[in-house]
Order: structure tokens, then sequence, then C-alpha cells
């Protein structure tokens, strides 16, 4: 069993929780007697897991600190690593000077921070390497595949890839361990692979949920949720989920890349409201079959650096239920004053999509309009030539990855002198039917 103790006063309690299977088993009383003990069962092992995780982090909040345990470094923090907004926002606008860093370090140990000393260390020149490659390796003892680059004595970018499940540190519990360590807690990107669930349940939210529990972290800048999973290549069996804690634990996130579909098990379809990201400035979603949600709080969004924005749309067959309507706000740009790229890809539409854009507030303030990975054809390359005007200011139209014949591209570059057409799709041809034409990102 886990131990957690709490002495405070004259308070001198414990708390254990062994994980097994569909159930675990708590004990716990006053320290130095044999306590209560209590066995809770589930439906699933799934179901069991997020109850532990749910208790855990219930105790370690209320001060709770997990005992047993020869280094340190494994223990998640129970408390906040300190902060001082000013200094931090030093750091923000020069992340790589040593002199910033050698303040906030000495700042830290003011503070009674001890991680102050690896920071300082580092600054001066001298990186204490034996205790960051031993911290290195107690954060992660359970998680194969994952990488961790040093900078300035603290974890400056993190990987984890799917791992093997595991009952004692899923991926959701070594990311969470990893952010509340002192060193986790000033990383600045973020690379986070699909965790492994049973039966279909692929989805992002228990990442979230540690980013949002560990928060807020100071210099997270990237957020990458987009990586292709080899033990799930069904695009439209993953899914994000609810993911809106992740704002306000990075406060000061610029790239967010996720991917993900409605999902086949049932779950929450994507959420991201409510949205406060001031200094976001990408966003893209890879999906085979998106959910309306996202364009429609992503349109209801007040998002002041936003320049570059993804979306991918695939198939109404495998989630996509969005239409025309649901990218009334985000078309009208009231709360995107500075999006330069916008992509609408990966979609069923033509020429609604060509009309809605055309005669929208936001086209005239972009730069590049990416219409690619779709099913553009005959009708698209009429309604691009129609509503031409609409787009000759941009620097660049990228159409890519359609369906557009020899005819039609000629008919669209003598329209416009932006277009990019790159590479077409050729449809499938079933027994004299109707070319079929499907989207590039669907199943």
């Amino acid at each position: 069993m886990r131990r957690y103790e709490f002495v405070e006063g004259t308070s001198k309690k414990f708390w254990e929780i062994e994980l097994e299977g569909e159930s675990f088993t708590t004990r716990w009383g006053r320290i130095g007697t044999d306590g209560q003990e209590k066995t809770q069962d589930f439906e699933s092992a799934a179901e069991a897991r997020k109850a532990h995780d749910k208790l855990v982090a219930e105790k370690e909040k209320k001060g709770y600190r997990l005992v047993g345990s020869d280094d340190a470094a494994a223990r998640p923090l129970t408390s906040k690593v300190p902060d001082n907004d000013a200094l931090l926002a030093t750091l923000r606008q020069s992340p790589d000077d040593t002199k910033s860093w050698q303040v906030y370090a000495d700042w830290l140990l003011e503070q009674g921070e001890p991680w102050g000393e690896v920071i300082g260390a580092a600054a001066r020149g001298s990186p204490d390497s034996k205790k960051q490659a031993d911290t290195r390796a107690a954060l992660l003892a359970d998680a194969e595949g994952a990488e961790l680059q040093w900078r300035h004595g603290v974890i400056d970018s993190f990987s984890l890839e799917p791992m093997e499940p595991n009952e004692e540190s899923p991926m959701h519990v070594v990311l969470e361990r990893v952010l509340k360590h002192p060193a986790g807690h000033f990383v600045r990107s973020l690379d986070l692979g699909l965790p492994p669930h049973e039966d279909t349940e692929w989805h992002m939210e228990d990442l979230a949920t540690a980013i949002a529990s560990a928060g807020p972290l100071p210099l997270l800048e990237t957020l990458d949720m987009s990586s292709p999973s080899e033990h799930m290549d069904q695009e439209s069996w993953r899914r994000v989920g609810d993911i809106h804690g992740i704002w306000q634990a990075a406060p000061n996130l610029k790239v967010l890349k996720l991917r993900g579909s409605s999902g086949s098990d049932g779950g929450a379809p994507i959420k991201l409201a409510p949205i406060e990201a001031p200094a976001l400035e990408t966003l893209i979603i890879y999906s085979g079959g998106l959910d309306e949600a996202a364009p429609k709080e992503i349109g209801a969004a007040k998002l002041p650096a936003l320049t570059h924005l993804e979306l991918m749309f695939g198939s109404d067959n495998y989630g996509n239920n969005c239409t025309m309507a649901s990218l009334k706000g985000l078309l009208a740009g009231k709360g995107l004053p500075n999006l330069k790229v916008l992509g609408l890809k990966n979609s069923e539409w033509e020429e609604d999509l060509i009309e809605a854009v055309a005669k929208s507030s936001i086209v005239q303030q972009l730069e590049v309009l990416d219409l690619s990975m779709g099913v553009l054809w005959k009708k698209g390359a009429e309604a691009i030539v129609k509503y031409a005007s609409s787009f000759e200011h941009l620097k660049k139209f990228i159409l890519d990855d359609n369906y557009f014949e020899e005819a039609h591209i000629a008919a669209i570059k003598q329209a416009l002198k932006n277009v990019e057409l790159g590479e077409q799709k050729t449809p499938d041809d079933f027994d004299g039917d109707e070319p079929y034409r499907y989207t590039t990102i669907a199943e």
C-alpha cells in the first residue's frame, strides 16, 4: 500500500491506499494504530483508477505527504512552488538570460525552496548534473519512452509517449508527478501522447486534469497533444474530451495542438470553454470527425493574440457534426482581431464553404487561407472563380489535396494568382457511379 501521512500540531494521521484491478482498499487512522480498512469495488478497472486518483488528489490537497520512499524527488509536491510575478515576467521576456535565473534562484532560496540551489548552480555555468540525473530517474522510474531536457536547472521540455497500462503509475500520474516537482514547475514545452485505455476510452482528459492539478505553470508556452498513436491508429476512435482546465494552468500558453474526433466510447465531446488564453498564438485541431463545440467555443472566445488557427472537420460518418452555422462566430471574427492564417481543412463542404468564407467579416484580415485536404471538385472550383475578388488579397490560398481536375485548376489559376494547388487526390470509381470523394483524415 502507498502510505500518506499528515502531521500538524497535535494531529498525526495516516492514510493508505492500494489499487488492484477493479477495486481498491484504503486504511486510515492515527499514526501508531492499525486504523480502519475499507475495500471499494467498481464496474471496471478504469473507474477504479479514476476514483483512486481522485482520492489521492484530495488527500494531497489536504496536506497528506507520501512516505516510504527514499527519494523525495519521486514525491508529488503538496505545496505550491513560490512564484514572483515580476521575476517570472522577466524570465518570460528573456528565458535564456542566466542573470535573471540567478536572481530568481536567490529569491527561491529566500522563500525556503531548496531547488533554488540547482537553478543557481546552472545559472553560474556549473549545473548539478548528478542532482538532475537522480531527479530524472526518480520522476521517470515507471515511464519508458519519456524524455526531458534540462535548461537553467529546470525541465525545459518534457515528452511523454504512450505507456503500457500501469496501475501504480499511469501516464497522468507520471505527468502530474513531474509537473509538481520544482524542476517541472518551470517547463516550457510539453509533448504528450495518447494514453492507453481499456475498450474504446481513448481521450486526453486525464492528462489535462493532471496539468490543471499541477498548475499554474508560469512558463509553459507549448502544449502538443496531437501526436499520432501506434497503439490507436483509428482517428475516429480517439477524442480530446474536456480539457478546459488547461487555460488556468497555463496562463502564458502560446501554442496548442490537439488531435481527436467525437470518439466511439460515448464519452464527452471536446470541451474547450470557458477559454481564457490571452497569449495563445497558434491553435490546431486535427480531426476525422470534429464536434461542433470546437468552432462554436472558439468563435465565442476572445483570443487577442491568436494569429494561426487550423480546424480539420472530417466526415459525418465519423462524428463531424459541424455546419456553416457552427462557424458563424468564428467567421465573424469579433474575438480574433489578429488572426492572419485560417485553415478550414479536411471538410466535406464545397460551394457552401467557399461562399461562407467569401462573405465573412474575417476574410479581409487574412493573409493565408487553407482549404486543403477536403473534397473540393467541380462545384468548389466554380465557387472559387465566382468569389475570386474576396480572395485576391491573400498572400496564399492553399487548395492542395482536394479533387480538382486539369480544367478546374486552369480556371482557378486564371482567376487567382495566389493559389497553391499542389497534389490533388483521385476519386474512387464504383462501377460507373459518381466518383466517391473523401476527406484526407477520416477513419
